[in-house]
């Protein structure tokens, strides 16, 4: 047996007996946010999602909404941001959206980036700058 291989043999026994060791000591206490799921993290079933909030908030939009309505919106996020791009029917539409969007658990802000509003006839498309709205702004 080469040395390499002895080493590794004894480097086994020892972890194998570390793992017993850990697990004989007392479960060691870890701060709450350690043992919870971050809000924006919770899925549709409760459990964790690292696009809960995104889920969440297209589930909202899905019950109060006709599929139509909604076929040219995206929904994203970023955190505990809820970014909606894409294209919407009109100013009140977008509105509406943001205020739905919210009241979802685990939203802070929302934001409408490169988001193209119809308004009546034709579709008007401003730049990212201009429609890059946070909730406070509507």
């Amino acid at each position: 047996m080469s040395i390499y291989h002895s080493h590794q043999l004894a480097f086994a026994g020892a972890a194998q007996q570390g793992e017993m060791a850990t697990s004989l000591r007392e479960e060691r206490t870890y701060p709450s946010w350690f043992r919870t799921i971050p809000p924006e993290r919770i899925g549709l079933d409760g459990r964790y999602d690292y696009y809960g909030l995104q889920k969440r908030v297209e589930a909202t939009f899905q019950e109060r909404f006709d599929p139509q309505t909604l076929a040219g919106l995206s929904v994203n996020q970023r955190g505990r941001v809820v970014i909606l791009y894409g294209r919407v029917s009109g100013r009140e539409m977008l509105q509406r959206l943001v205020s739905l969007a919210e009241r979802v658990e685990g939203a802070i802000r929302v934001e409408a980036a490169c988001l193209t509003v119809d308004s009546g006839s034709s579709a008007t498309a401003a730049k990212s700058e201009e429609v890059l709205l946070s909730s406070a702004d509507l």
